[in-house]
Parts: structure tokens; C-alpha cells; sequence
């Protein structure tokens, strides 16, 4: 390995240091009180040394905005059935809240970074992921709204009801049984 792959390498890897500190801050913290001050403390970096790799809080948080989103995807793509996918949403904001929120939540913080083109765009993704969960439902046989756009969104509802319902959120059994519930799975599973 020659001096530039071994450069490129551990530059990656301090930026994927930096990008785990600032979402242990954005965790501990909340993103009200996120600050490239914060994160460097965390990593244990100077401040100027986070700046190196991201030269804005802007890009920091549109970095990790891509970042949940590739988790997400990762998530949906693993889930072997439509109710792993249902409740993928639920297991991300339970390991890593602020992922979910960056993607989820609507912002509140006023600052350009959580209101940026890139983080607009993540959620915008992130939402598309969960409509698409119609393809898995279809798989699965339950019955949906006509109207292509209806299911995408009826889908969605359903599976992020898991995280503003506690007792959804904290019940497998629960939680399945809702889904069979809304999905009519258990009309179809009588017959």
C-alpha cells in the first residue's frame, strides 16, 4: 500500500470518527445544543481539525443527514419480511434517536444546517423509503388502498406508529399484531 491509499484511509477514518462523535452529541445532547465545539470535544479533536473535514456545521450535519440515511436504506434492505421493514424505522430511533430525527423530525432548530438543501433532500429520501414498503406489502398480501400514492403513504403510517406509540414501540407482540390490524392481515389469515 503506497503512501496516498494509506493517507485516503486514515483520513476516512477520522472522518468517520468525527461523524460517530457528533451523533453521540447529537444523542446526549439533542441537536439544539449541537456545535462543531461539542463534536471536537467529543472526538477529541481540535475544533480546527473537525473543520478540516467538514468545513461547516452545514456540512457536518448535511454528513450525517447522508450518513442516517445510508443506515435506513441498509436497515430496509436487510429486513426479510414486511413487518422487519415495518419496524425499521422504530429500531432506528430506539439505537440511534438523533439519526431517526434528523430524518424524521421536523426541525425546530432555526439555523441554516438543519434546513439545508442536502438535509431537505435526506428526509425527502428517507420518506420515499418508507412509501416503498408497498413493494414488500404486496409480497405479503394485505390489503391496500387502490391508489398507488394512498398505500405508499397508509404504509408508512403504520410503521411509524411503532415510534410515537410507546406501547408499540416497547411490545413485539403488540406491534404485530397492529400491523396485521391495519394491514387486514388477520382478515386474511381467518379465511
Amino acid at each position: 500500500m503506497g503512501i496516498s491509499e494509506r493517507r485516503a484511509r486514515e483520513r476516512q477514518q477520522r472522518s468517520d470518527k468525527i461523524l460517530s462523535a457528533a451523533f453521540v452529541v447529537a444523542d446526549r445532547d439533542g441537536w439544539s445544543a449541537f456545535s462543531v465545539e461539542r463534536v471536537a470535544a467529543e472526538a477529541e479533536l481540535g475544533r480546527a481539525t473537525v473543520y478540516g473535514y467538514f468545513e461547516s456545521l452545514e456540512a457536518l450535519v448535511a454528513a450525517l443527514a447522508t450518513k442516517a440515511l445510508g443506515e435506513l436504506s441498509e436497515r430496509l434492505a436487510a429486513a426479510p419480511g414486511l413487518a422487519e421493514s415495518l419496524d425499521v424505522p422504530l429500531r432506528l430511533s430506539q439505537e440511534t434517536p438523533a439519526a431517526f430525527d434528523l430524518l424524521f423530525a421536523p426541525s425546530h432548530d432555526p439555523r441554516p444546517a438543519f434546513s439545508s438543501e442536502e438535509v431537505q433532500s435526506a428526509r425527502r429520501r428517507a420518506g420515499e423509503m418508507l412509501r416503498r414498503l408497498s413493494r414488500s406489502a404486496e409480497r405479503a398480501g394485505p390489503t391496500l388502498p387502490e391508489d398507488a400514492s394512498s398505500a405508499e403513504a397508509f404504509l408508512a403510517a403504520v410503521s411509524m406508529a411503532a415510534t410515537l406509540v410507546p406501547e408499540l414501540s416497547q411490545s413485539t407482540t403488540l406491534r404485530r399484531r397492529w400491523q396485521d390490524f391495519a394491514l387486514g392481515l388477520h382478515q386474511r389469515k381467518k379465511r
